[in-house]
């Protein structure tokens, strides 16, 4: 298996839209450039939650981004 097929096994596929908008979300974003239905994909996928009308990247989200970045 090569390095490329492994990656994709882990990680889902994303858009790179959807990989600009997980990057771009600080701690505690209440105000996004992307539209809300950015924010429900990563949300379905499990990179962000919604945290007192702010969203936030979950472990699981820095982990991806991790990854996609080593």
């Amino acid at each position: 298996m090569d390095t490329q097929h492994a990656f994709s096994s882990l990680m889902p596929l994303m858009t790179d839209p959807e990989w600009i908008a997980l990057e771009s979300l600080e701690e505690e974003t209440s105000h996004f450039i992307f539209g809300d239905t950015v924010l429900l994909t990563l949300r379905e996928l499990g990179f962000v939650e919604p945290q007192g009308g702010r969203w936030r990247v979950t472990e699981h989200g820095y982990k991806a981004l991790h990854e996609r970045f080593s």
